[in-house]
C-alpha cells in the first residue's frame, strides 16, 4: 500500500511539473500576443520623432546609450531614433557615416528586421538597460516600432545613391505629387517651411536636396505631429514613393 501511495504520488507530481511547464512554454511573448494590433504607420511616425507621437513633453536631457557613442548632438536629438540609425535606416555605414555631423558609430536596424518581433521589441525597451525606451514609451509603442523595424524597412539604396541622387520616374511623380501633396505643399512645393528657423523658405524641393533619404521616410510614413498622410497607408507602392522624391529633387525649387 505504501508503495501504491508513493507511485500516485510521484506520479501526480509528474503531471503537475509537466502542466506547468506546458503552461510556461505556452505562455506568448507580447509582441507574439499583440502582433496583428501593431501599427506600422505609427511605428514609421515613432522612429522619427516619437514624443509627437504619444503626447509626450521633448525630452531635454541626453539619451543615455547616445554618450556611450561618437556623436556630437545634444537634448531632444539624442533620443531620435533616426539619430543613431539613419533615415537608410543603416546607421553608420550610410549616410551618417564618420565625417557626418550627424555621426554616432552605432550600426543601423536593417540587419534587424529580420530578427525574431520578441527579440526586436525587446532590444527597444531593454528596459533596466543603456536603450531603456519604457521609461517613454508604452508596449505598444514598442511593438509598433517593432513592427516598422521588421515590415517597414526599404532599401534606399534601390532609389537614392549615396551621393543623393534620386532615381524614379518623375513624370509618374508629378501626376502623384499633384494628387497626394499639391494640396498642402503648393504646386511648387513651397506653401509650407520646413526649416523655419532659415533665411528664406525651404520646401520639399530643399529637403529633396538636402536629404532625400528623410523625404522618403517622410513620404512613406508622414510627418510626426501634423496632419500629413503617409502614402503608405493610402496605398501608394515604394517605387510610387520614390517616384515623388524624384520629381520633387528634379523639378521643384531646392538648394
Amino acid at each position: 500500500m505504501k508503495y501504491r501511495n508513493s507511485l500516485i504520488g510521484g506520479l501526480l507530481i509528474v503531471m503537475m511539473w509537466l502542466f506547468v511547464g506546458c503552461e510556461e512554454t505556452s505562455k506568448k511573448h507580447y509582441a507574439d500576443e499583440n502582433w496583428s494590433n501593431a501599427d506600422i504607420v505609427r511605428g514609421g511616425l515613432l522612429y522619427d520623432k516619437w514624443w509627437k507621437v504619444v503626447g509626450a513633453a521633448e525630452p531635454t536631457t541626453d539619451f543615455p546609450l547616445y554618450a556611450t557613442g561618437e556623436g556630437t548632438k545634444s537634448g531632444s536629438d539624442t533620443w531620435k531614433c533616426k539619430e543613431c540609425h539613419g533615415w537608410d535606416y543603416i546607421g553608420d555605414e550610410g549616410h551618417y557615416a564618420q565625417g557626418s555631423s550627424h555621426y554616432t558609430g552605432f550600426e543601423g536596424v536593417w540587419t534587424a528586421r529580420v530578427m525574431d518581433h520578441a527579440d526586436i521589441f525587446d532590444a527597444i525597451k531593454d528596459e533596466g538597460g543603456d536603450h531603456d525606451f519604457s521609461t517613454v514609451l508604452d508596449d505598444a509603442d514598442v511593438l509598433d516600432l517593432t513592427k516598422f523595424i521588421a515590415d517597414g524597412l526599404v532599401d534606399m539604396g534601390d532609389y537614392i545613391a549615396t551621393d543623393g541622387t534620386v532615381t524614379g520616374d518623375t513624370t509618374s511623380g508629378a501626376t502623384l505629387f499633384a494628387a497626394n501633396c499639391e494640396s498642402c505643399h503648393g504646386a511648387d512645393g513651397q506653401t509650407l517651411d520646413i526649416e523655419e528657423d532659415e533665411a528664406g523658405v525651404q520646401g520639399v524641393g530643399w529637403l529633396a536636396d538636402d536629404n532625400p533619404w528623410e523625404m522618403l521616410h517622410k513620404i512613406r510614413w508622414g510627418q510626426p505631429g501634423t496632419s500629413m498622410p503617409s502614402m503608405k497607408d493610402v496605398g501608394l507602392t515604394d517605387d510610387e514613393c520614390a517616384d515623388i522624391l524624384a520629381y520633387a529633387q528634379n523639378s521643384l525649387p531646392g538648394m
